[in-house]
């Protein structure tokens, strides 16, 4: 009867007779296979493969890495072009109109050795002090923004108030408006930081950044703070309530940086 089937229906009967007699072979020897050295020899044979596959993905997200850094840094770079060529503007302009030049101030690198408060990280200790030209006031900063000021110095430690001590107050400014407050941590009716003294008639708006505005004596102007996050009337009606999200993440610093006073100043 087989001789008289076309060739493909008897390569598909085969096929299937095969397959027929390896399932039942797999059901009656199915438990007695040492599976867990097939799954070894299977891993042995397919781990180079394996290998192989993650390291092409290594790479292609490694070049697309590389590609976004590229563009970040030429990006980066224009900026900075830009913002040098306003700086000597500004510099000249302040020049020919008889004010004091700004001077750029020296940063000194510091570790966070000890953070102290009660209920409330309010203060931290320096790995930094006079030896170190840490001097009583100077500004204390992270790569986000502001963290607070020293006001204790030591021969080899210093000790900063962060901006949640509410002993410490920041005249501030928005930064797009330039409308002015003093920047405060209050704890009535909810830990917070605030900028107080604005009017109602000045337009704040929730996502502006708020900066240093260099009217406070220790403070220079432009020093990131944070960004407004709420807007109301305080509960006499005849200023603003503004709450801040601040932009130095006071509860994970490990290091800072202390702006020393400018040697021109000294």
């Amino acid at each position: 009867m087989g001789g008289f089937l076309p060739p493909a229906q008897r390569h598909s009967g085969l096929a299937l007779a095969i397959c027929t007699f390896l399932s039942l072979l797999l059901l009656a020897t199915g438990e007695r296979l040492p599976i867990a050295s097939l799954r070894g020899v299977g891993a042995f044979i397919y781990s180079p493969f394996d290998r192989v596959v993650l390291g092409i993905d290594r790479l292609a997200a490694a070049w697309q890495e590389n590609q976004e850094l590229h563009l970040r840094i030429a990006s980066l770079e224009l900026e900075n072009e830009r913002l040098r060529a306003g700086g000597e503007e500004n510099e000249r302009l302040r020049q020919q109109l008889g004010l004091p030049v700004y001077h750029a101030r020296p940063m000194k690198a510091v570790e966070i050795l000890s953070l102290s408060g009660e209920g409330l990280v309010t203060s931290a200790t320096l790995s930094a002090g006079r030896k170190g030209g840490v001097h009583e006031g100077d500004p204390v900063v992270t790569t986000d923004g502001l963290l607070g000021r020293v006001n204790e110095v030591y021969p080899d430690l210093s000790r900063a108030l962060l901006l949640t001590d509410p002993n410490v107050a920041v005249a501030c400014e928005v930064e797009s408006t330039g409308v002015l407050g003093v920047v405060r941590f209050n704890t009535v009716p909810k830990p917070r930081l605030v900028l107080t003294n604005v009017p109602l008639g000045d337009t704040v708006k929730v996502g502006e950044r708020v900066v240093t505005s260099g009217l406070s004596q220790h403070f220079p102007r432009g020093l990131f703070v944070g960004l407004v996050s709420r807007v109301g009337a305080d509960q006499s009606g005849l200023t603003q309530d503004i709450e801040i999200a601040p932009a130095a993440r006071l509860s994970r610093i490990r290091h800072a940086f202390v702006l020393l006073e400018p040697a021109e100043t000294k």
